[in-house]
């Protein structure tokens, strides 16, 4: 007889999962057994095809329709903050309680056990480029979309929910081409402490952060000099003379997302090689 998976019957939320590390982290958690809704801004392609690797994983696990694990993709544009978190949330009212996935011991799921918040916009700017509208376009995604996903997720929020957000290295290191990006993290782990401390009391769920810092993905691929910038980079890191993967960084979200991490709360874990010690 198998043994259950860790997220075996868990019902999650992953934005900005059509590509790079939001699609690994979705993949992770539908490794460990995990139902998985993802949003996307753009992409329907991107998207859906992520959608079939989730269904694919799962099948490869084990019978998808005896387990009830669902899979699905909903567009939630995270720079119109408030229409996104109520289309995600509706989308999964209806995926995971309408609906009802069947857990691993055949119990209803009825609800949302993990939220990651990794939707973003990451476009670097500097002084000169500040404005009431670039500020409003790094701080809609980065920070009110978050605020606003979990508290519209209240009603259908399950007992000892895990809710991770993704930070940055940016968040503590000083880059004056992300003046605003950088800002918009730091605010995202400040938002992670006091998120923790509500919902910790209120559903005994926790809430951390996890940092990572360069990632190859195809957003990385599209910065200008890439390859020159990563080289510099590499020199920082101290696990590994490179820049990160996704698949360094996943683990450890859905690590955060288990049972056995139940005492870890209110923290940010840097994913990133030791670029940012602490």
């Amino acid at each position: 007889m198998a043994l259950p998976l860790p997220l075996d019957g868990k019902c999650a939320i992953v934005t900005g999962a059509s590509r790079g590390i939001g699609a690994e982290i979705a993949r992770e958690l539908a490794r460990q057994g995990a139902s998985v809704l993802i949003t996307y801004a753009r992409s329907a392609g991107e998207a859906n095809t992520v959608v079939e690797e989730l269904e694919k994983i799962r099948k490869q696990i084990g019978d998808m329709e005896k387990c009830g694990a669902k899979f699905k993709a909903v567009q939630a544009d995270a720079a119109k903050a408030t229409e996104a978190a109520e289309k995600t949330i509706a989308a999964a009212t209806a995926l995971f309680v309408e609906e009802g996935p069947s857990g691993g011991d055949g119990s209803i799921c009825g609800g949302i056990d993990i939220i990651v918040n990794n939707a973003a916009n990451g476009e670097d700017l500097d002084l000169s480029a500040v404005t009431a509208e670039t500020f409003d376009a790094c701080f809609h995604p980065n920070v009110l979309f978050p605020l606003l996903l979990v508290k519209l997720s209240k009603p259908i929020l399950r007992n000892k929910a895990r809710i991770v957000n993704i930070s940055s290295a940016g968040a503590r290191i000083a880059y004056q081409s992300a003046i605003m990006y950088g800002a918009s993290k730091a605010a995202l782990e400040s938002v992670t402490k006091s998120l923790a401390q509500e919902l910790g009391h209120a559903y005994e769920a926790t809430v951390n952060a996890v940092n990572p810092g360069p990632v190859r993905t195809q957003m990385w691929s599209e910065v200008p000099n890439s390859e020159q910038l990563e080289e510099i980079l590499s020199q920082r890191t101290l696990a590994s003379p490179r820049i990160g993967e996704v698949a360094d960084v996943a683990p450890i979200v859905a690590f955060l997302c288990q049972e056995q991490s139940r005492w870890v709360s209110a923290s940010v874990v840097n994913a990133n090689g030791g670029m940012l010690p602490v």
